[in-house]
């Protein structure tokens, strides 16, 4: 009894603490919008928080919550400055994420591929005006140069972008978030990226995902499934990522 005591204890913490995460980043969006906190400052926070919620949400398994979490701060990873239209997308993302939370108190599953279709595309990036096409990629590539060309390139097709750093990361987000295709770097830390495909396609919930692999140099492909194809960064990118992803029944 005492145990079970002690663990309704602290998931009341949890759920308090992460209630407080929500409501600073609501009053750091108003404090901005009012004027009374500059943008380094109102972004700063933001990040502190978010952050914050994220180890809240990991740490007693809010399963929704941390997914939502992992896109709020991939949103605003590329971010230099705050603006109105970003302080807006902030408080949509809050809102979400309290809806996750409350799922969690009421014992309330939520579908969050659902929900992530929804949320506004990452900021951050100078693109072209661009129609953004109902497609979720996620590139899953470690944090660099490399990534936010390839991530732009992505965008610039009109795809809805999501990041990932490591294959670790992207081994349990992707049945949770089920984005329409995956691309993958080979070249990874911990997993590599044919590792990755190939935990992909031999698990029944993923078999039939979209699975390619981005391969920037000549190292070996060997036990790469036969159904990933591979995409080589190049001048012609954006046409090899169309012509992958007809071949993978995406467009």
């Amino acid at each position: 009894m005492m145990q079970q005591d002690i663990m309704e204890e602290l998931r009341t913490e949890a759920i308090d603490s992460a209630e407080d995460r929500l409501k600073n980043l609501q009053e750091v969006v108003q404090d901005f919008a009012n004027g009374y906190i500059k943008s380094a400052d109102a972004l700063a926070t933001v990040r502190l928080e978010a952050h914050s919620l994220k180890s809240v949400a990991a740490s007693f398994e809010m399963k929704a919550l941390k997914v939502m979490c992992h896109r709020f701060e991939d949103y605003f990873f590329n971010v230099k400055d705050m603006t109105p239209e970003i302080s807006k997308d902030i408080q949509f993302y809050a809102d979400r994420m309290a809806e996750c939370l409350e799922g969690f108190v009421n014992g309330k599953e939520i579908d969050v591929s659902e929900v992530v279709r929804k949320l506004p595309n990452k900021a951050g990036f100078e693109v072209s005006d661009i129609t953004v096409a109902d497609i979720e990629v996620m590139l899953v590539m470690a944090p660099g140069t490399a990534t936010k060309i390839v991530t732009r390139e992505l965008m610039e097709c009109g795809y809805r972008m999501v990041n990932v750093a490591t294959t670790m990361d992207a081994f349990q987000l992707i049945p949770v978030m089920k984005p329409d295709a995956v691309i993958i770097s080979r070249v990874m830390p911990e997993l590599s990226g044919i590792d990755l495909a190939c935990a992909l396609k031999a698990m029944p919930v993923t078999k039939d995902l979209p699975v390619a692999l981005l391969a920037t140099d000549s190292g070996s492909l060997k036990n790469l499934p036969d159904s990933v194809p591979v995409l080589r960064k190049g001048a012609n990118f954006a046409d090899d990522v169309a012509d992958v992803f007809v071949q993978l029944g995406i467009l």
